[in-house]
């Protein structure tokens, strides 16, 4: 030995890929997917699945990915027995620059390597993957030829090695802790922080609002905690992209699904302060005062739209009554 030092590199496969196919296609189709047979509950599953299509088709198609149980005749979208997996194709990565104008008339395959999240309470069991296809331009829908997927959920299978989950999947799952007002809010934007590094376009923010957008107005899941949770999702996208209209909007759908919790009142009133509109903050913050009078969100937000409006002793008085933490 001399003492040198051996450096031993693996090449990794690109998350995206994308081949030129000889055949012409109208509509995009699911040729393969590959995964596990089976998965515990909770875990990231790796997924690969090659779609093919025209250019024009690829680049502006969102899919809509469910995995219901087989037993579940009415596809309910309880998370119980389902989940999601909506992105853009090729993860809002395909970019028309790289092609010449005569490549636009072609086919193409492509292919993304990337990893699924169960829920943790999903019910034991086989679930069926079905796909619907979104044109993000044109508001275009249609089911997605595709060969049988299925994949089983077992409590003692073994943990498969999977990829980190695509940027949608995280914000999507993450959103659910705005239900919890500044304990959620933390780890929330740490990881869109994080995020925005690896996309700093923030197209999964499109993403994301319009795949739930669709499923929400469409009345998907209705009635059910995960339909809920699509509308934190939904509220989270628009306010990261300072949508103000998108967000009211938003929080207002919220406000249904979830009018015992205070937060979102909290944020329908932020969002009026942001907008400089403490008379109408003033408004939304009454339902959220009538809840949890004494939540310090609420006290700091009923003080600043005092403040807002020129009232200050009352502003005085609710935000001395703070208590700071460390």
């Amino acid at each position: 030995p001399d003492d040198s030092t051996l450096k031993l590199y693996h090449r990794k496969q690109a998350s995206v890929e994308v081949k030129p196919i000889s055949e012409s296609i109208d509509k995009v189709r699911l040729d393969s997917v590959t995964l596990p047979e089976k998965t515990p509950p909770g875990v990231p599953v790796p997924v690969t699945y090659k779609w093919s299509g025209s250019w024009k088709q690829l680049q502006s198609g969102l899919v809509l990915l469910s995995w219901h149980h087989d037993k579940d005749k009415i596809a309910s979208e309880s998370n119980s027995k389902s989940w999601l997996h909506d992105h853009g194709i090729g993860m809002g990565k395909l970019n028309s620059g790289a092609l010449n104008p005569n490549q636009f008339s072609n086919s193409y395959q492509v292919i993304e390597r990337t990893a699924m999240l169960p829920s943790l309470d999903v019910a034991v069991g086989n679930y069926q993957l079905s796909a619907t296809y979104l044109n993000r331009e044109t508001g275009e829908t249609y089911p997605i030829a595709m060969p049988p997927v299925s994949l089983e959920i077992d409590p003692i299978a073994t943990i498969p090695a999977a990829p980190e989950l695509d940027l949608v999947t995280q914000l999507r799952t993450s959103a659910v802790g705005l239900s919890k007002g500044l304990e959620g809010l933390e780890p929330i934007f740490a990881q869109t922080a994080r995020i925005n590094q690896y996309d700093p376009v923030q197209d999964y923010l499109i993403q994301v609002e319009q795949a739930l957008e669709y499923r929400l107005n469409k009345g998907l899941g209705i009635g059910t905690t995960q339909h809920r949770n699509w509308a934190y999702a939904l509220t989270l996208s628009r306010v990261l992209q300072q949508d103000i209209k998108g967000a009211i909007a938003a929080i207002k759908q919220l406000i249904e699904l979830d009018s015992e919790n205070p937060y979102p009142y909290a944020y329908l009133a932020f969002i009026h302060l942001y907008d400089w509109n403490p008379t109408a903050a003033e408004k939304a913050l009454k339902p959220a005062i009538e809840l949890k009078p004494n939540l310090p969100e609420i006290q700091a937000l009923r003080g600043i739209t005092a403040l807002m409006q020129g009232r200050f002793i009352k502003a005085w008085h609710n935000l001395s009554n703070l208590e700071i933490g460390s």
